[in-house]
Order: C-alpha cells, then sequence, then structure tokens
C-alpha cells in the first residue's frame, strides 16, 4: 500500500532537531521509529532505558505513577543520553502543555482526543507567539509563555536558538481512542500543528463497544485503526500504534505505522518475574 509520505528531506527540514530528525532519518534506511514507554519514577531508571538503544521513551503521566518532579528529572535524563524524551500528558490543558514542554520534552502525545477543535487548542498551548513582522500566510502561531531555562538544555540549544526554533522542532501527537475521534479522523488529521494520530487500541476497542483487550480479534476493531492509519497519511501526517512485542512492530510497520513503542517497564517487570517463577515451579513443592 503506497501513502504520501509526511516530510520530505529538503532545506527546510535538514535543521530539524530532536523527535522530527529521528522520524526523517528512519527513512533512509527504512524502519519503524521505535521507543519504550516509561511508567516509574526515577532519573536512574529513565538513563538506563535510554541507553538501551531506543529511538525515544514516553514519559507516561497520563496512566504513569509519574509526577511533574519526575517528569523533569526523567526526561533531562533521556535528553542527555541522546535519545528523544516524549511525554503523554494526562490530558489537553494550557498548564499542564507548558510544564511538559518546558521540562524539555521534545514531543507531546495528548490522550482522548475526539474533535478538531481540542486538536486546534493543543496546537496553540504548544507553540510560541510569532512576531508580526516574521509571520506569513503558513505560520502556526500559539499562546505558549517563554521562560523555560530547561527546554533549550534538552535540545542542545541556547535560550534564543531554542525559542526560535522550537515551534518547528516540538512535535505534537493525538491519541485516536473515541468512536468521536474516529468519526473526526480524518479532519483532525489535517490540522496545521498536528504531526501524528496515534492508536490507543484499548480504549478505542471500548469505545466501540468490545472488551478492550479483545482489539486484536475484532473486524471492527481492526478496520477503524485501518482508518486512522488511512487519514494519517491521506494528510501527510506520521501514524503511531501501541504494541506489546516485536512482533506487533513488524506487522505494523509492515501495516504502513511508522512510530511504536515495545512494551513498557511494568510490562517487562511483570514478564520477566512470571517467566522465571513458571521455571521454579519445576523444582519446588
Amino acid at each position: 500500500m503506497s501513502y504520501s509520505t509526511p516530510l520530505e528531506p529538503s532545506s527546510s527540514t535538514a535543521s530539524l532537531l530532536g523527535l522530527h530528525k529521528v522520524m526523517i532519518e528512519a527513512r533512509n534506511p527504512q524502519r519503524p521509529v521505535v521507543g519504550s514507554w516509561l511508567m516509574l519514577p526515577g532519573a536512574s531508571l529513565a538513563r538506563m532505558i535510554a541507553q538501551m538503544g531506543y529511538d525515544f521513551v514516553l514519559v507516561d503521566c497520563e496512566h504513569g505513577n509519574i509526577a511533574d518532579a519526575d517528569m523533569h528529572t526523567s526526561v533531562g535524563a533521556i535528553a542527555a543520553q541522546g535519545v528523544s524524551p516524549v511525554v503523554r500528558i494526562p490530558a489537553p490543558e494550557n498548564w499542564i502543555v507548558k510544564r511538559t514542554l518546558d521540562s524539555g520534552a521534545h514531543g507531546i502525545l495528548c490522550p482522548m482526543m475526539s474533535t478538531v477543535e481540542e486538536a486546534r487548542k493543543l496546537v496553540s498551548y504548544a507553540k510560541f507567539p510569532i512576531p508580526n513582522a516574521q509571520r506569513t500566510p503558513n505560520s502556526i502561531t500559539g499562546i505558549r509563555g517563554v521562560g523555560s531555562p530547561f527546554a533549550p538544555a534538552a535540545f542542545g540549544q541556547a535560550m534564543g536558538e531554542y525559542i526560535a526554533t522550537a515551534n518547528r522542532n516540538t512535535f505534537i501527537a493525538v491519541q485516536i481512542e473515541t468512536v468521536e475521534g474516529l468519526e473526526n479522523c480524518e479532519e483532525i488529521a489535517k490540522v496545521d500543528g498536528i504531526d501524528m494520530l496515534f492508536v490507543g487500541p484499548n480504549d478505542l476497542c471500548s469505545s466501540m463497544g468490545y472488551p478492550a483487550l479483545d482489539h486484536a480479534n475484532i473486524p471492527e476493531v481492526q478496520a477503524a485503526i485501518q482508518r486512522i492509519l488511512s487519514a494519517s497519511k491521506a494528510a501527510g501526517k506520521y501514524a503511531g500504534m501501541f504494541c506489546t512485542s516485536a512482533e506487533q512492530i513488524q506487522a505494523r510497520y509492515e501495516q504502513g505505522f511508522d512510530f511504536m513503542n515495545l512494551g513498557a517497564d511494568v510490562v517487562a517487570l511483570a514478564m520477566w518475574n512470571a517467566d522465571e517463577l513458571r521455571k521454579l515451579k519445576e523444582i519446588r513443592p
């Protein structure tokens, strides 16, 4: 299946930083962009996972046990390893978006995106205002406040450089995981400033009236996932998918998805312990 590509390498994209740069570079050679989900707090844990060879580490502030201060330390630890820190915010609130980007996150993932209006507001929260003299008809301006000394460091920039380039380099992804979001996904994908639609399969399945964890076996849910993927590509945007194994990543990449995670820290802990305890049953009563 052939899709249009979101961004082609050019003089305008050659200077991209952060996750935008990673997404472009993954095209040559062609490969999926793969990261890990971080649900537990701690800079040491974040640093260790970032050293494993992932393209990004996502700090989960929606369902994870990660508060504001822990988010800041985790984002800094990940960025220091040359890996893109992405934060899943708990809600599309202005102050949350500001705190997240001020921590130095290369990108944000916003859950439960259901309408075009919500998507436009999210973009405005994530973008700095553009001075009138520098605006063009295609400028995407916003209401983000200026002041964080931490964000420039995460991009390896001085404050002035960061302010001048953050609107271009900050990556904005939204999760389509409600029936309303599914029905509006084509228009959400067209919103200027939205870089990726990301499928939350459990909540999408649940919203459609099925058991959340059965999504892989329900044709209607798989058709909805394909619809979101097609909407992303038709709008020239990236598509992301939640995965829990290398086999799932391979299958979704072949389907056309660009950006996927390989499980999570708590998943790895649970699976390893379960496997090893199962082996012990052979040598203890």
